[in-house]
């Protein structure tokens, strides 16, 4: 049977909402599955995931067909890829589809009304799609922070349902790289602690020798904000948890500061010998771990003339990359002092825009974890 992969976004897993396949979800099994109000933020709750299926015709158009509503007696079934493990879940079909009158929201707090599919697998993934009317909206956007059901309503029984439509989100991380206070950074003058660096002082690099630091910017964080924004909590990576002596001493970054790995994993999965994974991903690897003290934190990102390596507590981690979804992250007045340093960034100078190294996304950076896990390898090899 011919089959069609499409983009979608996953936003979580519950239990089935319709527990009757063979039957359309009814008002009453989405209001009592909290359908209406259901909302998921941050990059552990939202993840595109490519979405293989076998398709049918219909009106001239290949669709995905449901068991309560096949065509010509066809029923699709589906595979992907995990978005939680570094497994491939394929058996699938679809349990539940339904509309969402739904919210974004992106990192700098402004919001857009959209209209969805919503679809439920029979393992109980959700995954979100626009509908082809609002397929525009979503041009440019690569970062969420969090999508609100507003209200869930159920389709017509006599719906063609899941027409393949596929749209291109770039969506894994919503947060920018920083490092706590007190991070010591190697300078040509030794470990300076990074709150202490100021603009004109100059940062040993791993390609490009001593470079120049163009922007700092600094956001405090309150106890009381790290409790209602788990996401924003700071990872802990202990002394020799990425290698030997690496890094020397316990390091603290913001969740989506990518630490560099080096190793035949990263290699045979990107095909490069060095990449970049955020700290997030990292987490449940021996001696990386995410910080629930609910210590206030100051962060704190440098910005060179393009994204660099340099050196945290002796390990190498990534500057700020001043793409389109660290801009939008940074808020307005932020963004206006590094276009003020950088105009050239408003009609995205090649150079500046060309990470240091492959950016790995958030599920693949999972699955290069878990991988280093099961073989007992170290992240930064010699």
């Amino acid at each position: 049977m011919p089959t069609s992969t499409v983009n979608w976004l996953w936003i979580g897993n519950l239990p089935a909402i319709d527990s009757t396949a063979s039957s359309n979800v009814t008002q009453s099994q989405l209001n009592a599955a909290g359908m209406t109000g259901y909302s998921v933020t941050g990059p552990g709750h939202i993840a595109p995931v490519a979405v293989t299926g076998t398709t049918t015709t219909s009106g001239g158009a290949q669709v995905f067909t449901a068991p309560f509503n096949p065509t010509n007696n066809f029923l699709s079934q589906f595979s992907f890829d995990s978005p939680t493990t570094s497994g491939t879940i394929s058996g699938q079909t679809i349990q539940t589809t339904f509309r969402g009158d739904i919210t974004i929201t992106l990192p700098d707090g402004s919001t857009s009304g959209q209209v969805a599919t919503v679809v439920q697998m029979t393992n109980g993934d959700l995954f979100l799609r626009p509908n082809a009317n609002y397929l525009p909206d979503w041009d440019g956007i690569n970062a969420l922070r969090s999508i609100t059901v507003n209200q869930a309503t159920p389709f017509p029984n006599n719906t063609v349902l899941n027409a393949v439509i596929s749209f291109d989100p770039d969506i894994f991380d919503i947060e920018i790289p920083c490092f706590t206070a007190g991070t010591t950074i190697r300078t040509p003058k030794g470990p300076c602690a990074v709150e202490t660096l100021c603009p004109g002082d100059r940062v040993v690099t791993a390609d490009h020798g001593t470079q120049v630091v163009r922007w700092i910017g600094k956001r405090s964080l309150s106890a009381a904000e790290l409790v209602a924004a788990e996401h924003l909590r700071p990872v802990c990576i202990a002394a020799g948890a990425l290698g030997p002596g690496q890094p020397e001493r316990d390091l603290r970054v913001s969740p989506q500061h990518r630490m560099l790995v080096r190793s035949r994993i990263a290699q045979r999965m990107f095909e490069a010998d060095e990449v970049l994974v955020a700290a997030c991903h990292l987490i449940g690897l021996p001696g990386i771990t995410r910080d629930d003290s609910l210590r206030p934190v100051t962060y704190v990102h440098l910005m060179f003339d393009r994204h660099e390596v340099i050196f945290a507590e002796g390990a190498p981690s990534e500057s700020l990359y001043p793409g389109p979804m660290a801009m939008r992250a940074l808020g307005a007045t932020a963004a206006r002092e590094i276009l003020d340093l950088f105009p050239d960034l408003a009609i995205l100078d090649s150079q500046r825009l060309m990470p240091a190294r492959v950016l790995v996304p958030g599920r693949r950076g999972r699955q290069m974890a878990e991988r280093h896990l099961r073989n007992h390898a170290a992240l930064l090899a010699a």
